[in-house]
């Protein structure tokens, strides 16, 4: 995803310094990169404003150039709101699990500081593969469509039976019937009754349970995930 991201900030801003800043440490699997923070601690404001103002004193620029400022660019929902907020230290940019929420950019001074930085709408990458676009819309990186003909829960459910299996075991705990565990549709049902999802007639709710599997995974409710992809 890594790649992906810088790719598209540097089609929008070619000629632009770019600073990698990895947010939601918290839920990496795999060792966290040099410049990486969890959001939700409060010393990781104090490591991040000294980080970019280190970046910015020592960037090659042309006098015209210099600057105090920072544009925060970034996928949707990869923390771009939560970022700001603990840099401000007060809500000051709104938070929204829907992605694109942010339509235009928006300035903010960081108190006791020099630094201005401002947030920016959300990155929708271009010309992705399938099975990446997919994957952006089950981690809600892009919005899902109407006439999207890929079902993002069921993807989900062959990735994790296939390498991670145990992850399926653990939703559905109390059912010990190996043969049928790693059924989709077997999964749903039992996923619905596991949280008594129910229609008004009393049948059990299916896209309450897939809706529901899809916000264990995003909230990471159900434990660290590498996609590799």
């Amino acid at each position: 995803m890594e790649k992906i991201y810088l790719a598209e900030i540097q089609k929008r801003w070619p000629k632009k310094h770019i600073l990698p800043i990895y947010t939601k440490a918290d839920l990496a699997l795999e060792k966290k990169e040099k410049n990486s923070f969890n959001l939700l601690q409060p010393s990781s404001r104090r490591k991040i404003i000294k980080l970019i103002l280190n970046e910015i004193n020592h960037a090659e620029l042309r006098n015209e150039e210099k600057t105090n400022s920072a544009i925060i660019m970034g996928g949707a929902n990869s923390g771009k709101s939560s970022f700001i907020n603990l840099l401000v230290g007060k809500k000051k940019v709104k938070k929204s699990p829907e992605p694109g929420t942010t339509r235009t950019l928006s300035r903010h001074k960081i108190p006791s500081t020099n630094l201005i930085i401002y947030d920016s709408p959300g990155i929708f990458p271009s010309n992705l593969r399938k099975e990446l676009k997919i994957l952006f819309q089950l981690l809600n990186f892009l919005p899902s469509t109407s006439d999207s003909k890929e079902n993002c829960s069921e993807w989900a459910f062959e990735y994790l039976a296939k390498n991670y299996p145990e992850k399926i075991k653990f939703l559905i705990s109390t059912y010990k019937n190996e043969e049928n565990i790693f059924n989709y549709e077997f999964f749903i049902k039992k996923l619905a009754q596991k949280y008594k999802f129910l229609e008004k007639k009393g049948e059990l709710s299916l896209f309450r349970a897939e809706q529901k599997f899809i916000e264990l995974i995003r909230k990471g409710q159900i434990g660290k995930i590498s996609w590799k992809i």
